[in-house]
C-alpha cells in the first residue's frame, strides 16, 4: 500500500514539474476545448493547459489523504486502504494521459482526440469497476446511494453489479475507439447506464432487505 501511496505523490509531482517545465515553450494561445467529434472548437491562455490538470491532480491527491482523517466510517477505509490507493493511483494516471494529450497539439502532434480519449476513459472505467466490490461502506469512495450507506449487505451486492456495470462500461468505450464519430455518444452513454443502473439496483436490494427484515 505505501507503494501505491507514494506512485501517487509522484505521478502528481511528475506533472507539476512538466507544467512548469512546459509553460515557457508554449505559445500565447493554445487549444483547451475540443467538440465531441474531436476537433478542436476552443482556445485560451496558455497558462491554463499547462497548470489545470496538475492542479487537478494536486487537489485530488490532498483529497485523498484527508479523507481518510476525516471520514465518518474511518474503520471502512482503512479496512480497504491498498484499493482506495490504487482508485487514486488509477485518477492520477488518467489526468495525467489527459494532460499529455491536450499538450501535444501544441509541438506538431496531429490525431483525432475523441479516438485517443476513449483509451484512457475505457481503462479507468474498467479500473473503477474492479476496485469497486472491494470497496467498504463510506462517504468518499463507491456508489454513495442512500440505499447502500444504510446498510453493509446492501452496499456489497450494490458494488459487485456496479463494478460489472463499469467494467462493461469500460470495454464499450475501447470498443468504439475506431469510430470517432460515435466515441463521445458512447462514452456518456456508457457511463450514464452503468450509473444509473447501479443506483437503481441499489434500491431494489434495499427494497428487498427491508421486506426480508419485516
Amino acid at each position: 500500500m505505501k507503494a501505491i501511496k507514494a506512485t501517487c505523490f509522484l505521478v502528481t509531482i511528475i506533472a507539476v514539474l512538466l507544467s512548469f517545465f512546459i509553460y515557457p515553450h508554449l505559445p500565447g494561445t493554445v487549444p483547451i476545448h475540443w467538440n465531441a467529434f474531436g476537433d478542436i472548437d476552443g482556445y485560451g491562455p496558455s497558462w491554463v493547459e499547462a497548470f489545470l490538470f496538475p492542479a487537478i491532480m494536486a487537489f485530488m491527491l490532498l483529497l485523498f489523504v484527508i479523507i481518510p482523517k476525516i471520514e465518518v466510517f474511518q474503520k471502512n477505509i482503512n479496512a480497504f486502504q491498498r484499493q482506495y490507493w490504487l482508485l487514486c493511483l488509477s485518477l492520477q494516471s488518467f489526468f495525467l494521459v489527459l494532460f499529455a494529450l491536450t499538450l501535444s497539439p501544441n509541438f506538431g502532434y496531429r490525431f483525432n482526440l475523441s479516438q485517443l480519449v476513449a483509451l484512457p476513459f475505457g481503462m479507468l472505467f474498467i479500473s473503477i469497476g474492479v476496485l469497486l466490490p472491494s470497496f467498504k461502506r463510506n462517504f468518499f469512495a463507491g456508489i454513495r446511494t442512500p440505499w447502500a450507506l444504510a446498510n453493509d449487505e446492501v452496499w456489497r451486492k450494490t458494488h459487485e453489479f456496479g463494478g460489472k456495470a463499469f467494467i462493461l462500461a469500460g470495454f464499450a468505450t475501447l470498443i468504439s475507439a475506431p469510430f470517432p464519430k460515435a466515441v463521445f455518444l458512447v462514452l456518456i452513454a456508457a457511463i450514464m447506464i452503468a450509473a444509473i443502473a447501479s443506483v437503481v439496483y441499489s434500491y431494489i436490494e434495499f427494497k428487498k432487505h427491508k421486506k426480508i427484515r419485516l
